[in-house]
């Protein structure tokens, strides 16, 4: 069993695995994405220690990481690590209904670029009525209701606050898998 660390360990892990974090950002943005994973995994091990397999804190590396499966085009370990902060943050409570949020619509995007339009929708609504992201990434919005939102005409399992955030994410994103549904 592994001795729970001090409070003063766990600000120096919070410190290197924050540096770690950062370079592991720089480096996948570099377009080396197998050295990223490799930090992203450091990450998720060391806070597993440290925090637990549950704690919030790895459930952000897990989304980071995630978010770094989805660039490689590796759709299946996107999945596994955003159902995994899914069900950490959803658990969470109340200071990370954002968090979950975001973990919620990653898994979504996950699913609508893998076909599953119906489990996309789904995972979106787990989050209402009051929890729900605009799917468009860089939306500057926080969690909106239901009644806030709009769904795309066509696969209605997409939702956005906004004409604007609808067309930012329609070319560049969502109208390759829309399409195909």
């Amino acid at each position: 069993m592994i001795p729970a660390a001090s409070p003063g360990q766990e600000t120096s892990v919070r410190q290197e695995c924050k540096k770690l974090s950062f370079q592991a950002l720089q480096t996948a943005h570099s377009g080396n994405h197998c050295a990223a994973e490799q930090l992203y995994l450091r990450i998720v091990r060391t806070k597993t220690c440290v925090f637990g397999a549950q704690s919030v804190e790895t459930a952000a590396s897990h989304n980071a990481l995630g978010e770094l499966y989805v660039k490689m085009n590796r759709l299946a370990e996107a999945e596994s690590e955003f159902m995994t902060a899914v069900g950490i943050r959803s658990r969470a409570g109340p200071d990370h209904v954002f968090d979950a949020a975001v973990s919620r619509e990653n898994l979504a995007q996950v699913y609508e670029m893998t076909r599953r339009i119906l489990a996309a929708k789904n995972m979106r609504l787990l989050g209402a009525p009051n929890k729900i992201l605009c799917a468009y990434y860089y939306c500057p919005r926080a969690v909106l209701s239901i009644v806030q939102l709009s769904t795309c005409g066509q696969c209605k399992a997409v939702f956005y606050c906004s004409d604007a955030c609808q067309l930012k994410d329609w070319k560049p994103r969502h109208k390759r898998f829309c399409k195909a549904m």
